[in-house]
């Protein structure tokens, strides 16, 4: 069970980290 949360959790944050490198990249071609 333990396992299962970590590894939503984990891609939950790798998520997160792909969507933050996304919009720097698209607000930097805005700007």
């Amino acid at each position: 069970m333990f396992a299962i949360v970590a590894y939503i959790g984990f891609l939950a944050l790798f998520m997160g980290i792909s969507v933050a490198l996304l919009f720097g990249l698209r607000s930097a071609k805005i700007i």
